[in-house]
């Protein structure tokens, strides 16, 4: 059976502690590493090519509690208001695609995101296991 392939790309964007640097690492299917501390979470999730990815679902979990869960509009874009301090579960799904999970750790809460996060999902059919590389 061919193996088909599906790409697309989310930006996150977030204020992280570290300015300076970029640091990668690779997540695949569904295991999760964590990312820098960042202030606030918010994003745009886009294609490949470059277009928004309108109706992912994005969520924010504690402790196995979801705390928030919003779907990206027309534009792509999410925005999560201020959360407490602490570390939390960042999870996006699209239809038909296995979900994106990151470990993030908030601190010193901030209302406006400046730097990005870039994760490339390539995913396999049928199996719909993905590997994920993210760039910071």
């Amino acid at each position: 059976m061919k193996t088909k392939r599906a790409f697309f790309a989310a930006t996150v964007a977030g204020l992280f502690l570290l300015p300076v640097g970029t640091s990668t690492a690779e997540v695949i299917c569904g295991k999760s590493r964590p990312i820098k501390p960042v202030h606030s979470v918010c994003g745009k999730l886009i294609d490949p090519a470059g277009g928004p990815l309108a109706g992912t679902r994005v969520k924010v979990s504690k402790d196995g509690t979801d705390l928030a869960t919003i779907q990206t509009g027309s534009d792509g874009v999410f925005i999560f208001g201020e959360l407490k301090p602490g570390s939390y579960e960042l999870t996006a799904s699209f239809d038909g695609l296995k979900p994106f999970r990151s470990s993030i750790v908030v601190t010193n809460p901030a209302k406006k995101c400046k730097r990005g996060l870039t994760i490339v999902l390539a995913l396999t059919y049928p199996d719909n296991c993905g590997s994920y590389v993210m760039k910071q």
